[in-house]
This record gives structure tokens, C-alpha cells and sequence, in this order.
């Protein structure tokens, strides 16, 4: 069975866009990570160089290997995939993506 951890993560709203920052520990090169992009939605999937082991706090004490981080993010947008930059250091994955600017047609009245 394959478990994922899901990172740690913040979404800003500025008048130009949207700013998401992800946590991805144990993560060293921007290779080790994927992102995917679809109308409104946003996947991260990384994989670690390590196995990390996780422990239950149900009293189970079961342990499990993990060593990817996986993290889907529904936005209120449709995004343009091409406008997207990502930008990777020091185990934070920085992700800016830029609102779609709506054209205004003047009409004229005839």
C-alpha cells in the first residue's frame, strides 16, 4: 500500500493573482517534484530521497513508510497553465499564479 503525505500549505489572494507556498521537507532538487495543472485545479507530487516513518497516535502504534508528499489544491479560477512560475529552495515551494484579465469589448450603439 502506498502512503502520501499531505504538505503543509498557504494560499494569498493578491489583486493580481494567487500566491500558494508549499512545505516540502526532505525535498532537495526541484526534479524530485511534479506539478500538474487543469482549469481550476493544482497537484503537487513529491518524492523524498528518504523513507520517513510514520507513526499512528491511535493507540495502534503502527508504523508506515512514506516518501511522498502529494497535495491537490481547488482554486476559485480557471488558470492558464502557461501564466504559472514556480520557484524552489530551501525545502519551500513557491507557486504564483496570475488572475486571467478579463478583455471589455466596447459596443456600439447603432
Amino acid at each position: 500500500m502506498t502512503y502520501h503525505i499531505e504538505p503543509l500549505s498557504e494560499i494569498y489572494e493578491t489583486s493580481d493573482g494567487y500566491i500558494i507556498t508549499i512545505d516540502l521537507p526532505f525535498i532537495t532538487d526541484k526534479n524530485q517534484i511534479e506539478m500538474y495543472v487543469k482549469e481550476n485545479e493544482l497537484e503537487i507530487i513529491a518524492t523524498m530521497n528518504k523513507k520517513v516513518f510514520w507513526s499512528s497516535f491511535e493507540g495502534f502504534g503502527r508504523r508506515i513508510e512514506v516518501n511522498k508528499f502529494r497535495k491537490k489544491i481547488s482554486l476559485p479560477i480557471k488558470i492558464d497553465p502557461e501564466s504559472v512560475k514556480a520557484t524552489f529552495k530551501n525545502g519551500l515551494l513557491i507557486i504564483e499564479i496570475p488572475k486571467k484579465r478579463e478583455k471589455k469589448t466596447k459596443i456600439n450603439i447603432s
